[in-house]
This record gives structure tokens, C-alpha cells and sequence, in this order.
């Protein structure tokens, strides 16, 4: 038997993940997400906000978020080092983060966005060959950050690692702004790349979408922030049709954003209501190779350099090995500064300075569900408590199911047709027939009836409408706690278990008169067997083997169907959970439910599969 299990479950994990990629996949496919809600509150910090997508993996692909949910639910597998970030530049300023990392030295930082998860680094521009820009704090400030602080302790870390790239004009943002005497405004935005031309249409139909006279132009804004590089050239035509009306050339600064043109038209451009298209282009010097000399000092002065080659806006990795800096003398426990110095001019690109943890890097742990993005707690955490409240209700009704189905279904095979069977069959219809939800909905209703009875009658208020227990729960002793929460099962218990139960009473009174006239059952009752014997011994152990076999499918329905019986009746289960999980897109929540769901689904097939092999002796786990 041990055998045939562990060879069902090796089949069956496949498929239980295979399960998961798909609801994953769906979750992804619906528009919106966690984060889309907040991220237009005018009031939040988006560095924050970009942060939480960071730590939550949603600056990410949906495979790859599949992949790291996959790796913590395979017991935590790591075949990398861990990475501590020290110094992430998430502010939403340079002056920030100026102030944050005390950047000193000649050369010029500006804070550059990294388009990939919408985060930023940081840049120093050398207008000359020799100059410099210095990190005096090496700790990250980051408050937002997972792990805003570390020592560079020798004992955790092996090496220090950081991206680095000679960088290029990124592009540009244009902002344009034209008004009219009537004060309306017609304005666009443009996000501008060194490879890519823009332009902004003005035809009678754009203007008209902001009810603009064309007629009557008062004057132009034009608005420009360079993205990262040294600084460029803007080039601007006003074109008519094919017609080039006025050109004009405008320097770009990547540390501020400029107004290039303020409440007016430029010169050459006579009649602005001409102009039905507006054309920009980035004008920016070649990108020469540069090297950089990266070095680290300490607070007594000792000092690791090394050179790094930068071929043009190809991004390198360097990583310091911790020997090299204790070999040079650094005390790495009192890091003070790390310099970047360039040997021609030009645009550093600096991001993700970070520690490397020491060790092998392989690592086995516990299963790791994620955080739960709503409350930031881990999922397993969030999710136990309903789970076993979900538990301890589908064991109780898989309980009722079985214990009132099997003697009723024996009873209306062995009394066919008589008035108890056809009683015992009506209800089982319409057991069948009245949704659950529908059901729970009478009773309550019924319930509430009672609250209206006199304080002494008996069964005044004597079954709860919801929940798991009662107000005064905890004033209560042992005894009064458990009998507190069987009041509030009753109901959940007997929604749940009367549908179940009805479709097995069907299928056991069916199977037990099919079998009754067998011809085994004619031999049995010749040898002059009871009819108890008969029966019990060789009718009813060949009619439950369908019966068993639902016990398979019982388990994850009743997991499914107790859902909707848990919002009706307020109990705090995983149906619950998994309501406000789906609402309000917690990823991580509905996977590990879904994965709770597909694990008994297994586990219910499993159990049903041995217990068939006890009952009826020609099944072999073979």
C-alpha cells in the first residue's frame, strides 16, 4: 500500500501544479491588480508604492512571479546567494537623495528612472575626465526598503556587488501646453526616446477635443526633463503639412525639469494656427567608452580601488570579494565612503549597490506560501485560522452525511416503495433540488422567528444566526465554549450535509436493490442465511463500493459549496478569506487556497481509492 501511495502522489503533483499555473495565469489575465488601486490616490508616496511592488514581486512578469511563488512552495529553494540591498536610491528627488547618501565630489548626480519596474538610480554626470562623485553613507537610509540597515559584517556578507553603465541619453518627457484668448487650453504629454522622434498632432479635430479657437491662440508652453545621460539638445519643428514653419533648438538638463518655452510662440512661427503638427527630436554627442575607478575607504583612511571598462550603454555587474577588501586593510564593519571616478567625460549610470550573504548559497527551508499583499503578514499565518475553521466544519458534515445517509439508505432499499421510503425520497429531492445558499437562507429565517418568541419559552434565541461564537465567548469556562461553538455549527453543519447526504441516500438505496436480486443473493438466502446476514454481509458490502467511491469527490465539494454557506451565515472560514482575497486581487491568498483545495481533492481521491481496495476484495493496489 505504502507503494501504491507514494506512486499516486508522484502522479498527482504534476497535475496539482500544472492546476495552480492556470488559476495563476487567469488571475494575472483579468485587468488590474493589488497596487492599481492606490496608485492613483494623489496622496500616496509612489516610491512607496513602487517599493511594494518590488518587495511583493509585481515589478516582475507574471512567469517570474509564478516561478518565485513556486520556488517558496518547494520548501523554500535557493541555489543563489541572498542579496541585501544597501543603497536602492528610491526617493522621489534628487535633493533627497543628495542628502540621504551625502553625495559629495565634482561630478554632477541626477536621479535616473529605470523603465523596467519604474524605480530609479542614481547618476553622475563628469563634465571633465577626473572628476568624481562620492557616497558618504554606504548604509541604505531607505526606510521603505525590506532591509534599510546592515555593517558590511564580514561573518554575513562574502562580497559587495553593483551595476554600472555608461550611459547614454535615455530620452526625454515633453509637456505641451497651448491656451487661447477664451482661456481654454489644449495640452499633451510625450515621452521622447535618442532613437525615436516624436510629434503631437494639431489639427482642428485636437483642438476641438479641448474646445480650443485655433483662431485665436494666445500663446505656447513647452515643458522638458531630460532622462539621465549628459546633457542633449532638444530640436522642435513647427511644421505645416510638409512645410517646416520654425525650428528651434532647446538644451536639455537631466537634474531639472525646464521651461523652454513660457506663454509664447517662437520666433519664425508667424501664424501659430498654421502649425497642425509639432515634431521633437533628441540631438545628443556619441558615447565614448569609458573607465571607471570604483574605490572604498574606511573610517581610518584604507582604501580599495579597482578600474572597471564600460563599453557604450552596456550594463556591467562588479562584484568585490570581501577578502580583497580586508586583504587591502578595510575594516569593513566601519565602511565610510565609495567613490566613482570617470576618465573621459560622460554619464555613470550607479544602482543596486548591494551584499552578498555568505555561504554556499543553497538553501532548504519550510514551504513558504508569500505575504499576503493586503496585510503584509505571511499567508500562511493570515490564512491557518480560517483554514481550521473551515476544517472543523466539513469534518463535522462529512461526519453528518455519512452517519444519517448510510442507515437511510439502507432503510428505503430493504422497505421499497413503503410510505417512510417515499418520505425518505421526497427529501432527499428536494434535499438535491434547493441550493445551499437558498437553504441556509431559510433557516436563518426561521431561526430569527424565535427572537421574537417570549424570554421564557424554551426555544427562545436557542440556535445562533452567524458567526463562530458568541460575544461573551471568552467569559465562558471549557464546557460552555465548546457547547457555544456546537450552537453556531448547527446551521453551517446541516445547509452543508443535507445536499451531500440526499445524493448519496439516491445513489446507496439504488445500488443496494440492484445488488438485492443478484444471483448470489438468491444463493445466500437458499443456504438459509437471516436476512440481517444477507443483508449486511453480501448485499450491502457490494452496494457501498459507489458509495465510497464519492467519498473522493465529497470532500472537495463540500470545501467548495461551504463557501457560500460561510458568507451567508457570516462563519469565519476559508470561503471567507477567499471572497475578500479574490476582491481585493491578493494574489498570494488565493493561491495557497487554491493549492489547499487541490491538495484535498488529492487526499479525498486517495482515501477513496484504499478504502475501496478493504471493501471489495477483487480491487488491488497492483
Amino acid at each position: 500500500m505504502t507503494t501504491y501511495i507514494l506512486r499516486r502522489l508522484l502522479i498527482t503533483i504534476p497535475s496539482l501544479f500544472a492546476l495552480t499555473f492556470v488559476i495563476f495565469m487567469i488571475i494575472q489575465i483579468a485587468p488590474g491588480d493589488y497596487f492599481d488601486q492606490w496608485a492613483l490616490q494623489p496622496d500616496l508616496n509612489q516610491r512607496q508604492l513602487r517599493q511594494w511592488k518590488r518587495e511583493f514581486g509585481a515589478d516582475k512578469g507574471w512567469g517570474t512571479q509564478y516561478l518565485r511563488w513556486l520556488r517558496g512552495v518547494l520548501f523554500d529553494i535557493r541555489v543563489s546567494s541572498e542579496r541585501t540591498r544597501i543603497a536602492d536610491f528610491e526617493y522621489a528627488d534628487l535633493a533627497a537623495n543628495r542628502s540621504a547618501y551625502r553625495i559629495t565630489g565634482n561630478a554632477t548626480p541626477i536621479l535616473v528612472p529605470v523603465p523596467e519596474d519604474g524605480t530609479f538610480g542614481l547618476g553622475f554626470n563628469f563634465a571633465a575626465a577626473g572628476d568624481a562623485g562620492v557616497l558618504r553613507k554606504t548604509d541604505n537610509p531607505n526606510t521603505a526598503s525590506q532591509r534599510p540597515g546592515n555593517h558590511w559584517s564580514g561573518n554575513d556578507f562574502q562580497a559587495v556587488e553593483m551595476e554600472l553603465r555608461n550611459d547614454r541619453v535615455g530620452g526625454a518627457d515633453i509637456f505641451l501646453r497651448i491656451q487661447d484668448r477664451d482661456g481654454k487650453a489644449f495640452q499633451e504629454r510625450r515621452s521622447i526616446d535618442t532613437d525615436e522622434p516624436a510629434s503631437i498632432a494639431l489639427t482642428d479635430a485636437d483642438y476641438a477635443r479641448f474646445d480650443v479657437d485655433r483662431t485665436k491662440l494666445k500663446g505656447l508652453f513647452l515643458f522638458a526633463r531630460q532622462r539621465g545621460g549628459r546633457p542633449a539638445v532638444l530640436e522642435v519643428a513647427y511644421r505645416a503639412g510638409d512645410t517646416v514653419l520654425a525650428t528651434v533648438r532647446h538644451a536639455l538638463d537631466p537634474t531639472h525639469r525646464l521651461a523652454l518655452v513660457r506663454n509664447a510662440f517662437p520666433a519664425g512661427l508667424r501664424d501659430p494656427g498654421r502649425c497642425d503638427r509639432v515634431a521633437f527630436r533628441i540631438i545628443a554627442e556619441p558615447t565614448p567608452p569609458m573607465t571607471v575607478n570604483v574605490a572604498f575607504r574606511d573610517a581610518d583612511g584604507d582604501t580599495y580601488a579597482t578600474d572597471v571598462a564600460l563599453p557604450p550603454d552596456v550594463t556591467t555587474s562588479l562584484s568585490v570579494d570581501f577578502g580583497e577588501l580586508h586583504s587591502a586593510g578595510l575594516d569593513t564593519t566601519r565602511m565610510e565612503s565609495i567613490s566613482f571616478r570617470g576618465d573621459v567625460p560622460g554619464s555613470l549610470f550607479v544602482d543596486e549597490i548591494r551584499l552578498e550573504k555568505a555561504g554556499s548559497g543553497f538553501h532548504v527551508g519550510m514551504p513558504d506560501f508569500g505575504k499576503s499583499i493586503a496585510n503584509r503578514q505571511p499567508v500562511w499565518t493570515t490564512m491557518w485560522p480560517f483554514l481550521k475553521n473551515t476544517m472543523l466544519l466539513n469534518v463535522l458534515a462529512i461526519l453528518f452525511t455519512w452517519l444519517l445517509s448510510l442507515p437511510i439508505g439502507i432503510y428505503s432499499a430493504t422497505h421499497p416503495y413503503s410510505w417512510r421510503d417515499k418520505a425518505f425520497g421526497f427529501m432527499a429531492y428536494m434535499g438535491m433540488a434547493i441550493p445551499s445558499f437558498f437553504f441556509a437562507l431559510l433557516l436563518l429565517y426561521a431561526v430569527t422567528l424565535t427572537y421574537d418568541l417570549a424570554p421564557a419559552n424554551p426555544l427562545y434565541e436557542f440556535l445562533p444566526i452567524g458567526g463562530l461564537t458568541s460575544a461573551n465567548y471568552h467569559e465562558l469556562g471549557r464546557w460552555g465554549r465548546m457547547m457555544d461553538v456546537a450552537r453556531h455549527l448547527v446551521l453551517p453543519v446541516l445547509v452543508l450535509g443535507t445536499g451531500s447526504m440526499a445524493a448519496l441516500v439516491r445513489v446507496l438505496r439504488a445500488e443496494f436493490l440492484d445488488k438485492s436480486h443478484m444471483q448470489f443473493v438468491v444463493t445466500a438466502r437458499a443456504k438459509g442465511l437471516s436476512n440481517a446476514a444477507v443483508n449486511y454481509k453480501h448485499i450491502l458490502r457490494n452496494a457501498i463500493t459507489p458509495f465510497v467511491a464519492g467519498f473522493g469527490s465529497l470532500l472537495p465539494t463540500l470545501i467548495g459549496g461551504s463557501a457560500l454557506v460561510e458568507i451567508v451565515f457570516g462563519y469565519p472560514g476559508i470561503g471567507q478569506l477567499m471572497l475578500t482575497a479574490v476582491r481585493s486581487y491578493d494574489i498570494y491568498v488565493v493561491m495557497a487556497s487554491s493549492l489547499a483545495g487541490g491538495l484535498l481533492l488529492i487526499i479525498g481521491n486517495l482515501i477513496a481509492d484504499i478504502l475501496l481496495a478493504w471493501v471489495d476484495p477483487r480491487i488491488s493496489y497492483r
